[in-house]
């Protein structure tokens, strides 16, 4: 199984908000023992300096691998930014005090020289000004997605975050993301299929409605994942084993990629071919990787 994780916040105990340089090797190795070859490090919201530091502490691990290619390591491909330019309303488990409101300039205060590594912005859309980020974001290469947002429209972003997942619901009085991302076959979609994030009969629909060159499977993982602790801090909260907070909200997955992929196969709502797609080939499309970075995944998948 070929598998590349575009939303993953840790797993194995390692924090990637937290971690250190050693952790970030380590996580690589453990991860691709189960077949993901690729992952972007996904952030939550901080303080603009600790956000830069962590984000030119991943550009130096991935520098490292360049330097010296190694067969037992996933591939780190760039930050994915989930935190920081969020809606207080649909914070979910993430720390509304550190949201900022999404401009270019308090972007470029949290990426400082590394922004060349960032992948993907998960923003809310509706309160980015005359669509500045959105734009800039577009013109350097980074995708920008929905996500955490009240928004009913999606403006100009290229994809949304966890789909149904901090977003207004489905709903038949009224047009919104979730809904117009399921229609627009131009927009990618990352979703959870868990069968905990959405249930399964929604995650059919889903499927048998959203255009399958744009669906990204993702686990939205969580540095407890995997590991022996019963709980763990993370956006400030504790987080326990099934990763729910105190009060049962969902904080992300204790799941890898792998197996959610697995648990879409076992139950016939995927099959193999679709999860090559959604777990592998459509973010190559979606993050428009290069051919030499494309056959460096290619060797670890092999």
């Amino acid at each position: 199984m070929k598998l590349i994780d575009t939303h993953i916040h840790g797993g194995f105990g390692i924090n990637f908000n937290l971690c250190s340089e050693t952790e970030f090797h380590t996580f690589a190795k453990n991860i691709l023992k189960r077949g993901v070859a690729a992952f972007c490090p996904t952030l939550v919201g901080d303080n603009p300096p600790s956000l830069r530091a962590r984000i030119e502490l991943i550009k130096k691990v991935m520098q490292t691998q360049k330097e010296t290619p190694l067969k037992d390591e996933a591939k780190i491909l760039g930050v994915h930014l989930e935190g920081t330019f969020l809606s207080p309303k649909k914070s979910g488990i993430q720390n509304a005090g550190m949201f900022l409101t999404p401009t270019v300039e308090n972007f470029e205060k949290i990426t400082g020289n590394a922004a060349d590594i960032i992948k993907i912005v998960t923003l809310a859309p509706e309160l980015d000004k005359n669509l500045a980020l959105q734009e800039y974001l577009e013109n350097r290469g980074i995708r920008a997605h929905a996500g955490h947002t009240t928004s009913d429209e999606l403006y100009k972003v290229s994809g949304t975050t966890h789909h149904f997942n901090a977003m207004e619901p489905l709903t038949h009085k009224k047009s919104n993301v979730a809904l117009k991302g399921l229609l627009d076959d131009n927009i990618y979609c990352e979703i959870i299929g868990d069968s905990l994030h959405i249930n399964d009969d929604m995650l059919k629909l889903f499927f048998k409605t959203k255009n399958k060159d744009r669906v990204i499977l993702v686990s939205d993982a969580l540095p407890i994942a995997h590991s022996s602790l019963k709980s763990i801090v993370f956006c400030g909260k504790n987080i326990f084993e099934g990763g729910k907070d105190k009060d049962g909200t969902l904080a992300g997955s204790s799941m890898f990629l792998d197996e959610i992929a697995q648990n879409l196969l076992n139950k016939n709502i995927l099959n193999e071919d679709d999860v090559l797609k959604a777990g592998y080939l459509n973010i190559i499309e979606h993050l428009r990787l290069d051919s030499d970075t494309v056959s460096s995944i290619e060797e670890l998948s092999s």
